[in-house]
């Protein structure tokens, strides 16, 4: 019953009913109307409260916050995002997110930023255990925090390495940010392909030996824009061509939480350490901090102080107090683990929808990858379709998706087709997305 009331209290904001400012119906009121507890409604003007769509006056009553809220509640009504990557905040568990910030303030009060550019001791000291869950053994030493992905792969790309060479191999398609990034500073760059079954390791050990390779940029899995994952023995395989052929891997494991498979092992499980840097991301588990980590070879460890110092002055290397300081309690308090199994749970029941419409475009010739691990998948389109004239026509009808170009390095390696993201999509939205999806590509093609 309280989550009726929401809907319908944001559906009359939507409408105009309530405007901001405007005293909403009392408890009373609302409680006589729906037929429920007095209680029942206070739960529901509570959640309301706490997704800051209103606020309350004591003894007065509840308001709605803003206009800007009216915007974001008919956004959420009328638009299904299948393109963003990032988890809507107000879906996670606020009263878990507010503990674990009054803990934080109350035990990190004292402290400042000094000498803090790489990471607060004590959640330093935590990580190693933290992340031997997932079978990546270091100590604290090795491990930066920093700002997330993107920040430590600047600095890397721009970074000398010990095998002097400056080549970067990145799998095609990718992380689109990177490719940008890329391309921005003119870095030296070639491409692997990477379908549903992974790459062609004889291609990739040619590539080491005889092509001038820095480090090998690569998402084992979760894999942005497909959505898939290395096989054990492609991992392992990279780990031993890295080390023969001198060549550094720099391995995103952004999503290393969630994962289909319990025995899955990281390519730096296999690795000599030497010629390893692992990367991780806390903000697809918890949207509203940026925070991330890298692990360093014990030979690197100096020269990425170095370089990350400039990182550091100019736009800050270490993630803020307040966001270490909430990722700790996060881990101390076990509520990391609680939230991801909440995550976990709710991404496989949306897989489950998307893997029912997939296979009814498998049957239509429409080939799919992913869906089965992370937030990702890619649809191929066919020739006779114009990507461009389909993702607008999908727009009109506000259903909202990514072109694949974007995660392509250049048109020899492009595949056509579209990404969809099932981040902050809910499965209503799924089930309404695809079928929209599927009757557009039906203009095309009777099936």
């Amino acid at each position: 019953m309280y989550e009726k009331i929401i809907d319908e209290i944001k559906k009359d904001i939507v409408k105009g009913i309530y405007k901001p400012g405007k005293k909403l119906p009392s408890v009373r009121e609302l409680s006589d109307k729906y037929k429920c507890s007095k209680n029942t409604v206070v739960k529901a003007y509570e959640v309301l409260k706490n997704n800051h769509i209103i606020y309350s006056i004591p003894q007065s009553g509840y308001y709605i916050v803003e206009k800007i809220i009216n915007n974001n509640i008919e956004n959420d009504f009328k638009t299904i995002d299948f393109r963003s990557g990032n988890p809507i905040i107000g879906n996670m568990n606020t009263p878990d997110l507010k503990h674990c910030l009054d803990r934080a303030v109350d035990i990190y009060k004292n402290n400042s930023l000094n000498n803090t550019e790489y990471g607060v001791d004590s959640l330093r000291n935590i990580l190693p255990k933290y992340l031997a869950d997932f079978q990546v053994f270091t100590s604290p030493d090795n491990i930066f925090v920093n700002l997330g992905i993107q920040q430590a792969l600047s600095i890397l790309t721009q970074m000398p390495f010990p095998n002097g060479k400056d080549l970067i191999l990145i799998e095609q398609p990718t992380y689109s940010h990177f490719i940008n990034f890329l391309k921005f500073i003119g870095a030296k760059v070639i491409g692997i392909e990477r379908d549903k079954n992974g790459i062609d390791l004889d291609k990739l050990e040619y590539l080491f030996k005889n092509e001038n390779i820095k480090f090998f940029y690569t998402v084992p899995r979760n894999h942005s824009p497909l959505g898939v994952n290395y096989n054990k023995y492609q991992r392992q395989k990279i780990a031993k061509l890295a080390s023969k052929y001198d060549v550094y891997i720099v391995e995103d494991d952004y999503f290393a939480d969630i994962s289909s498979d319990n025995k899955y092992d990281p390519i730096f499980t296999y690795s000599d350490r030497l010629h390893h840097f692992y990367l991780k991301s806390f903000s697809k588990i918890l949207p509203w901090i940026r925070i991330g980590l890298i692990v360093i070879p014990d030979n690197m460890i100096n020269l990425f102080k170095e370089y990350s110092h400039v990182s550091y002055y100019y736009s800050y290397f270490s993630a803020s107090l307040i966001s270490q300081a909430t990722l700790e309690i996060y881990i101390r308090s076990n509520i990391l683990k609680k939230h991801v199994l909440a995550v976990k749970k709710e991404l496989e029941e949306k897989q489950k929808y998307l893997a029912n419409y997939f296979s009814i475009l498998k049957k239509c010739g429409i080939n799919c990858t992913g869906g089965k691990n992370g937030f990702y998948s890619y649809i191929y389109l066919p020739d006779y379709i114009n990507e461009y004239i389909f993702v607008e026509n999908l727009k009109k009808q506000n259903v909202i998706v990514t072109l694949g170009n974007r995660f392509f390095l250049n048109e020899s390696f492009y595949k056509k087709g579209i990404r969809l993201s099932i981040a902050n999509s809910k499965i209503e939205d799924i089930d309404k997305g695809l079928q929209i999806i599927i009757k557009e590509i039906e203009k095309y093609k009777k099936f």
